[in-house]
């Protein structure tokens, strides 16, 4: 539910400002109007400290992390946590350099520099250290002062003592700061102080929620201080600000209100006033607006779509998966994880019932359609004869059978034992034959196909014409196009000398149908251009006309239901042909992977789709968007 906000002066002494901003937090129902919504005040320095040690107590928190007991203020606690991540990433950098400088002088070994010093001193050599390709090595003379030490990948090392220092060709110089072995005991204590430094940080890490209430408590500071800075001060003694009021709260901001000095005035909305949208939704509703938002945010004029949209993306879902066994899977999932996650709140809990609330639709829709993991079921099985698709497969099949038309003539001359049926189940069933050594109901297929595309837009037309019903009072064309989309129902299907359900169901006769369709398509387009006369579009008038084709487009659009839904059982079954054709141990390996790839995509298909059909169809006719949420001065609290 979109809830009207009011929007409201206040004034007030100076003296009665922090007491009245604290109470509104606490209360948390008001969104005060001012400068700072335009350029916010900085974030305190203090929250983006502790919000940096949160971070990394993140990264170094454990399951088994043990309760952290501390005197140490939130903020304090923050800085020795981010000074160790510090010290930690200078150690690791520190080991990263010693790792590379030991492997770049390993080849000379362990050596004292003192020694070289007192060689230079007392023996007047000069001793140096250089590499080369080894390949080089083979072509070039070593001369009688330079020593081979050995090889390590494609260099080889070598030794000069010598008199002054040289330079040859073909080698590089490798001048050595430490030798290797006080390199070793400078990086074994730098693993040491690592391990102790890790050892800190992950004792720190346990005061996590410790340290994400000190970031709350400094978050609401913050607001409050942004609140405050909003407000105006038209007397020296005085403050005034402006804010928004859901209609539903004005009996708490006056007993809010009756505890202070301060005074509250509706005041009218001006035009340039970006008005806030206040959703206010409890149990499934909620659910639907969390949906709602994936896409946008309604408009304050919009009326709220959450139960419409949650309500069409559970048929639009699970008519997409078109199988009870997948819906049983999603369901087991859902329940796992509200057993494993009993705790969680929010939008995870939220989430969880969506899971179930859509597995439970898929289950029912795949009894309804006799589908179970893409198997091959019988007619002649309860499953698949007392199902609500067969059921209305046979009253077609009756249908036919009792006008003795072309389509019952088509079966009768390919299946002659068709014609001894004496209902609509059993001249389904007398279209058996073998194809490639399987048994296969053409006639059932075919009936079966046909009812569920046509359910696929049956479902498209009234889901439109619902969008234009929500809406009629702002648009009276809404008529108009409901009757034209009638109109193409009844009459489209005479071009193709095809039944439909309500034809076979007793609703309404063909001729009758083929008689009132053009009426209704024709009559349709009439009152889309007289209304749109009355509305004073004149030339829009013609303009209006034209969004027949997007109509119409709009409509066939739900055929996607019906093509991804046949998409997923032929891929389950060619799975399960697969498999059996294989064997048993293989043949387990290729339906496992073949199921589990079929459900995944299932869900992406479903989830996209189902919602691109409220989204981009519905939505078109009965949501304006582009609002931004309510957001009042509250409390920010851990979930």
């Amino acid at each position: 539910m979109i809830v009207q906000l009011h929007k409201y002066l206040l004034l007030g002494p100076k003296k009665e400002m922090d007491r009245f901003f604290a109470l509104a937090q606490r209360a948390g129902f008001m969104e005060f109007i001012g400068l700072s919504h335009k350029k916010a005040l900085d974030m305190p320095k203090d929250a983006k400290t502790i919000l940096s040690a949160i971070k990394i107590a993140r990264m170094h928190t454990t399951s088994s992390s043990e309760s952290y007991e501390t005197t140490l203020h939130p903020l304090a606690l923050s800085q020795q946590i981010v000074q160790w991540n510090e010290e930690l990433e200078r150690l690791i950098e520190e080991k990263r350099v010693l790792q590379a400088e030991i492997a770049r002088i390993a080849a000379f070994g362990n050596f004292s520099k003192q020694d070289i010093e007192t060689i230079y001193r007392e023996g007047k050599r000069v001793m140096q250290f250089f590499c080369m390709k080894s390949d080089l090595m083979q072509k070039m003379p070593l001369p009688p002062e330079v020593i081979y030490i050995g090889r390590e990948y494609d260099l080889a090392y070598f030794l000069s003592i010598a008199k002054e220092p040289m330079k040859y060709p073909k080698m590089i110089e490798i001048l050595i700061d430490r030798p290797v072995g006080e390199l070793r005991e400078r990086l074994k204590s730098c693993d040491q102080e690592i391990l102790h430094v890790e050892k800190e940080i992950h004792e720190s890490a346990s005061a996590l929620p410790y340290l994400q209430n000190g970031l709350l408590d400094d978050l609401n500071a913050y607001d409050l201080n942004l609140a405050k800075h909003d407000a105006s001060s038209p007397l020296d003694d005085l403050f005034a600000i402006e804010a928004w009021v859901p209609k539903t709260k004005l009996k708490s901001l006056q007993g809010l209100l009756s505890r202070l000095d301060i005074h509250a005035e509706e005041i009218a909305i001006e035009k340039k006033d970006k008005i806030p949208t206040c959703q206010e939704n409890k149990g499934v509703g909620k659910l639907g607006e969390d949906l709602v938002h994936v896409y946008d945010t309604p408009a304050w004029t919009d009326k709220d779509p959450s139960l419409w949209v949650l309500v069409f993306f559970a048929l639009f879902f699970s008519m997409i998966i078109a199988d009870a066994g997948y819906g049983l899977i999603y369901l087991l999932i859902g329940l796992f994880l509200k057993w494993k996650m009993k705790r969680a709140g929010g939008a995870i809990r939220r989430f969880i019932k969506l899971i179930l609330i859509l597995s439970t639709c898929c289950i029912v829709w795949g009894v309804m359609t006799a589908s179970f993991f893409g198997m091959e079921i019988g007619p002649n099985n309860p499953y698949r004869r007392f199902s609500f698709l067969h059921y209305l497969a046979t009253q077609k099949a009756e249908y036919h059978l009792e006008k003795k038309d072309d389509v019952y003539q088509e079966y009768v001359a390919r299946f002659p034992k068709a014609a001894e049926a004496k209902n609509g189940h059993a001249f389904l069933v007398n279209t058996e034959h073998t194809v490639d050594g399987k048994v296969v109901y053409e006639g059932l297929s075919d009936f079966y196909d046909s009812i569920l595309l046509e359910l696929s837009l049956f479902v498209g037309m009234v889901h439109i014409s619902l969008s234009f019903c929500r809406y009629m009072a702002r648009n009276w064309t809404g008529i108009g196009w409901i009757l034209f989309m009638v109109g193409g129902y009844l009459y489209f299907p005479s071009f193709l000398e095809a039944t439909s359900l309500l034809n076979f169901l007793g609703v309404i006769s063909k001729p009758a149908a083929y008689f009132v369709g053009p009426q209704l398509l024709y009559g349709g387009l009439i009152v889309v251009f007289v209304i749109s006369l009355l509305m004073k579009k004149k030339w829009g008038s013609l303009h209006e006309l034209t969004n027949a084709i997007q109509v119409f487009a709009d409509v066939l659009s739900y055929l996607r239901l019906y093509a991804l839904a046949l998409a997923g059982m032929i891929m389950a079954s060619t799975f399960n042909d697969l498999g059996i054709s294989v064997g048993m141990l293989g043949g387990f390996f290729i339906i496992l992977s073949g199921h589990l790839t079929t459900l995944t995509l299932a869900v992406m298909s479903g989830a996209i789709h189902g919602l691109r059909l409220n989204f981009l169809e519905w939505y078109h006719y009965s949501f304006e968007g582009g609002g931004h949420l309510f957001n009042p001065l509250r409390i920010r609290k851990v979930k």
